[in-house]
């Protein structure tokens, strides 16, 4: 039986059956983090709140890659999108092939397989073109 696992905990949660990037906010001074950290890397306070992210945000900047790498044959795409909240987060892109890349495009998170290690399914954060462009 595979067992579905996260690259890495705590990065991304089911929340009413949609995906959501777990970031946090200072209470002290309002700055927001992804990832979620102690540790204000604003005003160093140490109030943090936990805040789900924003699923849709604008492409920033990309780049598609044509060197392998430990798990992902090339060509892949990775690149950083824009949040609401006004923080940047970067990911691997998919869909690119169906849907050319263009600076400002809206994207939407999903959370899929990455890949297989031993008998586990390694699941992560990806950004995609949304379909409501």
């Amino acid at each position: 039986m595979t067992t579905t696992v996260p690259f890495k905990e705590g990065l991304f949660e089911e929340v009413s059956g949609k995906w959501a990037l777990v970031g946090c906010r200072c209470k002290q001074c309002g700055q927001i983090i992804y990832p979620c950290s102690e540790v204000c890397l604003n005003c160093l306070g140490r109030d943090m709140e936990k805040l789900n992210l924003s699923r849709h945000g604008e492409l920033y900047s990309f780049t598609i890659v044509h060197m392998p790498s430990e798990h992902f044959e090339p060509p892949y795409a990775i690149g950083w999108m824009e949040l609401p909240e006004g923080i940047k987060i970067f990911s691997q892109i998919r869909g690119w092939q169906e849907h050319p890349l263009e600076i400002g495009m809206d994207m939407e998170l999903t959370v899929e397989k990455l890949w297989d290690e031993e008998e586990k399914e390694v699941i992560g954060y990806i950004f995609r073109p949304s379909a409501n462009r």
